[in-house]
């Protein structure tokens, strides 16, 4: 069981309601933006050259990995509000230490302590070819 106290949970609630909802609202910006200019050159609504085209697709890529990443925080969200539900938010997935209130301070959804974080990230790397 995490050592936080209530009020730094209810804090850290608070922190990833506020980012819940940003992130939501950017997602739909995003993929309103997407929609329309995407109507505007199917509907001819401007001369769309290569160029123009270009762009749009290279836009396009930028804004679904921004969707994408803006999904990931919302999933990164919804999954810390169940492990508060269990009773297990602020306890590291890999070895069960506590997650240092400073560290949720910062990154609310962390799921595990800096020092497993670090090794999760190397080995991670390693097998994606990335390590030293």
């Amino acid at each position: 069981m995490s050592r936080l106290a209530q009020q730094q949970i209810d804090h850290l609630s608070a922190i990833m309601d506020e980012r819940w909802s940003r992130e939501f609202n950017e997602i739909r910006s995003l993929v309103a933006g997407l929609g329309e200019e995407r109507q505007r050159i199917a509907l001819g609504e401007r001369a769309a050259d290569t160029s123009d085209e270009a762009l749009l697709e290279t836009l396009s890529a930028i804004d679904e990995a921004l969707i994408r990443q803006n999904l990931q925080d919302v999933r990164d969200i919804a999954a810390a509000r169940g492990r508060i539900k269990a009773g297990t938010y602020g306890e590291c997935i890999d070895c069960g230490s506590d997650i240092r209130y400073e560290r949720l301070l910062a990154y609310p959804t962390a799921k595990r302590c800096i020092d497993c974080q670090r090794e999760h990230e190397h080995r991670k790397a390693r097998a994606e070819g990335r390590a030293d």
